[in-house]
């Protein structure tokens, strides 16, 4: 009898360590199937949709829904890393970036408006490089710290002035467009007491072709009503022609020399 008592004990303890085996060999099963998919990462394409002036702030397409804020990401061209990024806004469908270390000038260059670009959500320590099968692995490497993210030959640091391709131009835009209006008159009318005045009004445009050189055209018109008799009018075109230099002067302020021409052109039935 006490003999049966034991081999009922040595039974169910025997089902007991089968069971935790079981369960546990059932965890490690899950832990590995959660590792093989976190490990696996994801590229996905977006499109640039605006570009800052300093290049520091990117407007994306978030059509993939991938993208939230807080994201860190890497832009990349044909397999190659240009620079990384931290999703500062989503809103409507796109996403604002903040650009924070550039990997690649020549890649980074390239970016421009309207360009599907490769996105890379997180570690991007392994995009573009041969996987590597390992028959043995010691070490499991671990992000400890935001740091450990930006791995990779970091060419350019936060500050992005150095790849500034206007930095020489004291005025950034290559387009200044402007109105204008000046008082018209003629003199000697004996019918209007003398004098006739009217308002020209001008419009003007002006383009930088190089670091501070700008051409620009003004065109203004004017019409003058019973000039040069009692119930006519008379027409006048200005045109004018300028090739111009600009200088930065103190206190916000610009002086712009200039070479160039100027006509009238009246008319009158």
């Amino acid at each position: 009898m006490k003999y049966l008592q034991y081999k009922i004990i040595y039974l169910l303890l025997c089902l007991g360590l089968s069971n935790q085996v079981w369960s546990q060999s059932l965890v490690d099963d899950a832990n590995l199937s959660m590792a093989a998919d976190g490990s696996s990462g994801g590229t996905f394409a977006e499109t640039i949709k605006i570009i800052s002036g300093s290049k520091k702030i990117f407007i994306l397409t978030n059509n993939n829904q991938q993208l939230g804020t807080g994201d860190f990401i890497s832009l990349a061209l044909d397999n190659k890393l240009a620079a990384r990024a931290v999703v500062a806004k989503t809103h409507q469908g796109q996403v604002g970036i903040k650009i924070l270390k550039i990997y690649s000038v020549s890649q980074w260059s390239r970016l421009r408006r309207d360009l599907e670009v490769q996105i890379v959500k997180g570690d991007d320590s392994a995009f573009g490089k041969k996987i590597e099968s390992k028959v043995e692995e010691t070490t499991t490497s671990k992000i400890k710290s935001e740091e450990d993210l930006y791995t990779g030959d970091v060419v350019a640091d936060d500050d992005l002035g150095v790849i500034d391709e206007n930095k020489n131009r004291h005025i950034k835009p290559d387009n200044v467009v402007s109105i204008s209006g000046a008082f018209l008159e003629a003199n000697d009318v004996a019918s209007r007491g003398g004098k006739v005045r009217t308002t020209m009004f001008g419009l003007s445009w002006s383009y930088q072709f190089t670091d501070n050189y700008f051409v620009e055209g003004v065109y203004g018109r004017g019409l003058l009503d019973n000039y040069p008799a009692e119930g006519s009018q008379t027409l006048v075109n200005h045109v004018v022609g300028r090739l111009k230099y600009n200088f930065k002067g103190p206190a916000y302020t610009f002086f712009m020399p200039y070479l160039g021409f100027q006509s009238y052109t009246v008319s009158s039935p």
